[in-house]
């Protein structure tokens, strides 16, 4: 298992666990893409629920139902980012070579995409839009895991975000 979600477990105070209904085969060639194995562990720990009052995550191996919501939630946010990119010329969108992938939600209605730079899905960043305005884009050099370790641990607003993160906690939907 990911230390990295070892400590995101411990930090919200999660110690239950999923049972995946489906396999990772199954996710990836429903969205045409191989995903990050960072996040194909903190998969395995967390069912679909909220992170720190701040993150949505649907978990797509849980259920078919949570890949069904995973596929909604992936389709309207590469349509919000196809829309951006049209107005602001940023990022590519997937499945454009290179384009952003998303993988969750903030509960404002910003999205976090996964930045493809190589071919290797353990190689790549973690980018964020903001809801607020769809020319702002935050991007790092984190995994997936790094980011939402960062969300669970920050003091103030240092973090993706950029929110106070007071509530160390996870809810399961």
């Amino acid at each position: 298992m990911n230390h990295v979600v070892d400590r995101i477990a411990a930090a919200v105070g999660w110690a239950g666990s999923v049972s995946p209904e489906l396999d990772w085969d199954t996710v990836e060639r429903r969205l045409q893409t191989v995903l990050p194995s960072d996040y194909k562990q903190f998969m395995s720990r967390f069912p679909a629920g909220v992170l720190s009052d701040s993150v949505r995550i649907h978990n797509p191996v849980q259920s078919d139902a949570q890949l069904a919501s995973f596929v909604d939630e992936f389709d309207l946010k590469l349509e919000v980012a196809r829309l951006s990119r049209a107005e602001y010329d940023l990022y590519e969108v997937f499945p454009a070579p290179g384009g952003v992938i998303p993988f969750a939600a903030d509960v404002a209605g910003g999205s976090f995409f996964w930045l493809p730079r190589t071919s290797d899905p353990d190689e790549w960043h973690v980018v964020y839009q903001s809801r607020d305005s769809p020319d702002d884009w935050t991007t790092t050099e984190l995994s997936m895991t790094a980011v939402l370790l960062q969300l669970v641990t920050s003091q103030g607003t240092d973090n993706i975000l950029g929110w106070e993160m007071t509530e160390r906690s996870f809810e399961p939907f």
